[in-house]
């Protein structure tokens, strides 16, 4: 989609929908196939980059899965009641041999012996020196571990795009498998603009302001798949100019906050096409965050967020984050809704996104306003965890009217 051409940003920019910028926003983000391998050690975290096949079959072999004594009841009639014990199989041990006629002491996880084709629990036999006493009660064929009953050799386990976790770690350590190839971690770049701008710590003159959205967006996007650095610059075209043009061949995706519209101290949509860059769309029917804009630069791709602290945060839950997850080659996440606890009035012209706090109440997940409106506001996004996307229409919405809502992390909800 190229909503855009290069420097029309007069008045006449077609305003596009937010459901349509989101699924702009995907298709433009390609999946970048850049992979590296690292240890096991190092995984946790991290995407899959290929597919993994069973280098050898879980369990490896016919195993005990009680402590007991191995017999062989196939062609019997009835279960013997006496049979001398002739050898034992620990853990770790070689695979032995059931000598006919006898039973074999085996440990849990022990390689069955060849030739032994049942296992009886040692509660469920009587030893008298080197001789064993059964009960009638013996069931042929229990208490086996199967070679391959869990993966059979050969067969496809993972398959790329998933996340490697500590259960992943755990079947991968399980067939020997030490190095894995991984999605190399995005390069991102977030640059600040603003004059008024300050770091934390320091000295605030008369009407300069600290920036928050540096950390902010570092803190909400840095994870082991991507590594973020902030950079700020003044509100000089200029100078926005060559910022882009020095980070333009080192990231994968740049993300602009602040300058993205129309007036007289607003220069970034004009930097990036004097950095070289394309851009798709420059307005989105949405509340907070209308000026926000996505495309191209260099060889990375492009995101403009608007300066106001919730605008920047939820256009960067709505737009940036699935970016993310199309670069590494993830398939989209899983919509998520809730029933709405409150009221409110839609806005027909634009999506509204409200900032909302989640709850499990019995059995249903439910969304509660986490404080007034205004995009300029912290202490709503404090209290809450999720944003709720309401769609433009002229009905309102009612208490348990349901809603899409983006989460900000994993959920954490509260069961009442």
């Amino acid at each position: 989609m190229r909503a855009l051409r290069n420097g029309c940003f007069g008045q006449g920019i077609q305003m596009v929908s937010f459901e349509t910028a989101r699924q702009a926003a995907v298709a433009l983000a390609q999946p970048l196939y850049q992979k590296e391998d690292v240890s096991l050690a190092h995984a946790v975290g991290r995407i899959l980059a290929d597919t993994i096949e069973a280098p050898r079959a879980l369990p490896p072999f016919d195993q005990a899965a009680m402590d007991g004594y191995a017999i062989r009841l196939s062609g019997k009639n009835g279960v013997p009641l006496v049979l001398p014990i002739s050898g034992r199989t620990c853990a770790g041990d070689k695979p032995d041999v059931l000598a006919p006629g006898t039973a074999h002491r085996v440990m849990t996880g022990a390689a069955l012996p060849s030739g032994a084709d049942t296992v009886v629990m040692q509660e469920h036999a009587t030893r008298r020196g080197d001789l064993l006493q059964f009960g009638l009660d013996v069931e042929a064929g229990t208490h086996i571990r199967r070679v391959g009953e869990d993966v059979k050799q050969g067969t496809t386990i993972l398959r790329p795009g998933r996340v490697i976790g500590w259960t992943e770690v755990a079947l991968l350590t399980a067939l020997g498998i030490a190095t894995v190839s991984v999605a190399c971690p995005l390069r991102i770049v977030v640059v600040v603009t603003g004059s008024e701008l300050r770091h934390a710590g320091e000295p605030l003159p008369s009407g300069a302001i600290y920036d928050s959205n540096g950390p902010m967006l570092a803190a909400m996007l840095e994870a082991p798949n991507a590594h973020v650095s902030t950079l700020t610059v003044r509100d000089d075209l200029t100078a926005i100019t060559h910022a882009l043009e020095s980070i333009a061949g080192s990231a994968d995706l740049v993300i602009v906050t602040a300058g993205m519209s129309v007036g007289e101290k607003d220069h970034v949509r004009e930097a990036v096409i004097r950095a070289g860059g394309q851009l798709d769309i420059v307005k989105v029917a949405m509340k907070p965050g209308k000026p926000l804009a996505f495309g191209t630069l260099g060889r990375a791709y492009f995101v403009g967020l608007p300066g106001n602290p919730q605008a920047a945060a939820f256009g960067a839950l709505a737009f940036v984050r699935p970016m993310m997850k199309a670069l590494l080659g993830q398939a989209p996440a899983t919509r998520v809704t809730a029933e709405m606890s409150f009221t409110h009035s839609r806005k027909p012209d634009r999506t509204e996104l409200l900032p909302v706090r989640l709850n499990v109440k019995q059995g249903r997940l439910t969304a509660h306003r986490s404080g007034p409106g205004g995009s300029h506001r912290m202490m709503p996004m404090v209290f809450a965890d999720a944003v709720a996307v309401v769609p433009g229409a002229s009905m309102r919405v009612d208490v348990g009217t349901r809603l899409e809502v983006l989460p900000f992390d994993q959920p954490r909800f509260e069961v009442n």
